[in-house]
């Protein structure tokens, strides 16, 4: 009996807004060396200003975009025209499309692993979920843990995931990155305790990270009267922004 996995990989694809500048040509103020592309139309500046021929965005600081340059103990400030950032991007990848626990024992645990790297500059982060059924054959389930992680317990029916390293049994990894880096969800976290049901976050940031490696660990049990059979599942791990 055995289990084949196969990814889908969610294509995310981010689409900037580009504002139009009627007259752009008339609009900009220049010189030989320099580029105003926008000012004021009128005395200060609001969030936005306006006349009868243009709309723009003003200057009011880079205070609303990443952090402070200039502090103190208490305060931080930024000033100047809005900096540039570059466009936002996730990436997603897992090192293999398939986990093999060869024969099941209801006297020794199987299991496998395979690895899912992330990396974004979203400012607000990303969530990794998981979806799909338990493992089954026919009319016939294997028992998922559940959202409640547990140990591994040779003999009973279970199916589950986690994303560190273990001892018991000896699989897995730690995440690794270079700060800042993602982390793993509650349930998802803890070593030795397995866990799964169909919708749950496993993975997740909340800021731009550098590339986050995470080391995805399934265990399988059965007991001594599990159906015989050929047991598989097919799992969709989705990669989503926060906003």
């Amino acid at each position: 009996m055995g289990k084949n996995f196969w990814q889908k990989i969610i294509s995310l694809v981010f689409f900037m807004g580009a504002i139009g500048f009627p007259l752009n040509l008339w609009a900009r103020m220049e010189s030989t060396n320099y580029i105003i592309w926008a000012d004021v139309v009128s005395s200060g500046g609001d969030e936005q200003s306006s006349s009868a021929n243009y709309i723009l965005a003003d200057s009011i600081g880079e205070a609303l975009i990443l952090s402070a340059t200039s502090t103190s103990v208490i305060y931080g400030s930024k000033a100047g025209f809005r900096e540039m950032y570059p466009d936002q991007y996730l990436s997603f990848s897992l090192s293999s499309n398939e986990i093999n626990f060869s024969q099941l024992s209801r006297s020794e645990v199987r299991s496998g692993s395979h690895t899912m790297t992330v990396d974004t500059n979203a400012t607000k982060g990303y969530i990794v979920t998981v979806s799909g059924n338990t493992l089954g054959s026919g009319s016939h389930t294997i028992d998922a843990i559940g959202s409640i992680a547990s140990v591994s317990n040779v003999g009973t029916e279970q199916f589950g995931i986690n994303l560190v390293a273990n001892t018991d049994p000896a699989i897995g990894a730690n995440l690794t990155g270079t700060a800042p880096v993602g982390s793993v969800a509650s349930s998802y976290d803890t070593t030795n305790k397995f866990a799964y049901a169909s919708g749950n976050t496993i993975a997740q940031a909340t800021n731009d990270i550098n590339p986050t490696t995470y080391t995805i660990s399934y265990i399988a049990n059965v007991r001594v009267n599990t159906e015989a059979g050929s047991y598989t599942t097919t799992l969709i791990y989705s990669l989503l922004p926060r906003f």
